[in-house]
């Protein structure tokens, strides 16, 4: 399943997302194909977010998490940087919610024009516009709530309670 949609949470800490670094058994537009637990040596492992793969635009940090379908990331921006306010400016508007995995290949195989990821050590995590693998998405960011959140939660209760 792919999300189409980035929800967005109003809780306390403003910067913190979550998402598909990677998602296993699908074929990207590199024709390549991540198979299940190609990156579980990797769980738990804390890592760089960038922009775009640009390794002079760190914008955060994040936390990888090893789950059948893929590998999970719990990011952090770091808003009191130019690059992570401006990453978070695009989370929010939606205007990039693709995630890409920066890896070091150590394991491949081939099934005719594809390429297996077998093994693989992440080095970074990019968000980016237009991710290789389309089912590798940001799927909820977290944002403080605005100035009038607070009476639009007393006048329309319904609309938060889904949150």
């Amino acid at each position: 399943m792919l999300f189409n949609e980035l929800e967005l949470k109003s809780l306390t800490e403003a910067g913190e997302f979550e998402g598909w670094a990677a998602r296993y058994s699908n074929v990207d537009s590199q024709n390549d194909r991540i198979e299940p637990g190609a990156f579980a040596a990797d769980d738990g492992k804390e890592i760089p977010i960038l922009w775009n793969h640009k390794q002079d635009v760190v914008a955060g940090v994040g936390t990888l998490q090893e789950r059948p379908e893929g590998l999970y990331l719990k990011g952090r921006l770091l808003l009191d940087t130019t690059e992570g306010r401006d990453v978070y400016a695009r989370l929010r508007a939606g205007a990039a919610k693709g995630l890409s995995v920066g890896f070091r290949l150590l394991e491949k195989a081939a099934e005719g024009a594809l390429r297996l990821i077998l093994r693989g050590s992440v080095a970074e995590v990019s968000v980016t516009t237009f991710p290789a693998n389309p089912a590798a998405l940001v799927t909820a960011v977290k944002a403080k709530p605005g100035p009038c959140e607070s009476i639009h939660r007393l006048l329309a209760p319904e609309l938060y309670l889904r949150r």
